[in-house]
């Protein structure tokens, strides 16, 4: 098996953007794609099955179903994460479970405890060693064992864990605000130390890093999907000028904010129902 894609969409609000997520699309014969909700309201539509969100839902699209995202409110607006999965030839166990087991037209309730467990496989995924797309590989095939088994063992119960999850709740709920490392440990009740710690064993970054990261991903939505100009973008996602955004977008996507903005909207524009859904990779 193979992740191609693997995004983490923060607060789907903007219109251009809920119209791209919110469009049908299918995938091709050996594809199939894993939505997790964190919040927000609204439904998730697969074939002819028509769902309400809440967080910790989690749905499976196999090849040809059609399937969209439906943002009902933009004061509470949807957060999720997306894989598409390849299933490869000598992936025959893999295919037969999927294909027999896999019942795409219900509702996985998994809990609101594995915003950690999809961002560690997002890093590993959008890694550029191979070795780590691997190890993303296996963590998600023994995950969907254990979810066509309907084990009860799921849960991530582990206290750093915990630390992790609480943490990057309180990030990704943080991208438009000032926030330091003082006061994200505070709020752990850990010590900064022991915080960038578990981060770097995790998710081999630092909090900041990751928060600067977490910004990043929230400028490529914002300038696809809206017309702010950049230095309002800046502003709002608290960077200390337009010059500063400018320097760590690029260091990040490898394109100033104008070209990245001036390719994708390009390349959304010419998107056709079949195809995959425009992941970015901010690494």
């Amino acid at each position: 098996m193979t992740i191609k894609e693997a995004v983490f969409v923060y607060h789907l609000r903007e219109p251009d953007e809920m119209q791209w997520h919110s469009r049908f699309h299918y995938h091709g014969s050996d594809e199939y794609e894993v939505h997790y909700f964190l919040g927000g309201q609204g439904r998730f539509l697969n074939g002819n099955q028509r769902f309400i969100l809440e967080p910790g839902s989690l749905f499976i699209s196999p090849p040809g179903v059609r399937h969209r995202i439906e943002a009902s409110d933009t004061e509470d607006p949807i957060s999720y994460y997306a894989l598409l999965l390849q299933v490869d030839d000598e992936d025959g166990e893999l295919r037969s479970l999927l294909e027999q087991d896999l019942n795409w037209q219900r509702c996985y309730r998994i809990g609101n405890t594995y915003r950690f467990f999809f961002e560690e496989l997002r890093e590993k995924a959008l890694s550029a060693a191979a070795y780590m797309q691997m190890s993303a590989v296996h963590q998600l095939v023994s995950f969907i064992y254990l979810l066509m088994g309907g084990d009860s063992s799921l849960r991530q119960g582990n206290t750093e864990n915990i630390h992790i999850e609480k943490a990057l709740m309180h990030m990704q709920n943080s991208v438009f605000k000032r926030t330091s490392l003082k006061s994200l440990a505070g709020r752990l009740r850990i010590s900064e130390e022991h915080l960038i710690r578990l981060f770097r064993h995790k998710l081999k970054t630092t909090p900041m890093k990751y928060l600067t990261k977490l910004r990043i991903e929230a400028a490529t939505s914002m300038l696809i999907s809206s017309d702010m100009y950049i230095y309002q973008i800046a502003e709002r996602l608290q960077f200390n000028s337009e010059f500063h955004f400018s320097r760590v977008f690029k260091k990040y996507t490898g394109r100033s904010p104008k070209n990245y903005r001036n390719l994708y909207r390009q390349l959304i524009g010419q998107s056709p129902e079949h195809e995959s859904i425009l992941y970015i990779n901010t690494q």
